[in-house]
């Protein structure tokens, strides 16, 4: 009895250990897919002559992909301190999104 209760509470780690890896990958997964997507619009705003207007179209750019990271980690994480930082950093990171937004509509040519 004891050898299977042995066996069994193993493989239930082993699962449970897979689990974790395949949520790990999910997550470094879409990691990838937000840096990858904010690096490739970011070289877009480079395509402006203009180096105030490129830097406002690469900085919301980049804070799409810190609110995509953001996100992310919220649907993984447990931890408070870092469910709070995630949450203020969308909420910041959206306001200067559209600050620069409103910034470029006035001054786009």
């Amino acid at each position: 009895m004891y050898q299977k209760s042995a066996a069994a509470a193993a493989a239930i780690v082993l699962l449970s250990s897979l689990g974790t890896a395949v949520v790990a990958q999910d997550t470094m997964g879409a990691y990838k897919q937000s840096m990858d997507k904010m690096n490739s619009e970011m070289k877009k705003g480079m395509d402006d002559p203009d180096a105030t207007r490129s830097w406002a179209k690469m900085m919301i750019a980049h804070h799409q992909g810190a609110i995509e990271m953001n996100e992310t980690v919220l649907k993984e994480t447990k931890d408070p301190m870092i469910r709070k930082m995630a949450e203020k950093g969308i909420k910041e990171q959206k306001e200067e999104q559209k600050q620069l937004g409103e910034w470029l509509a006035k001054h786009d040519k």
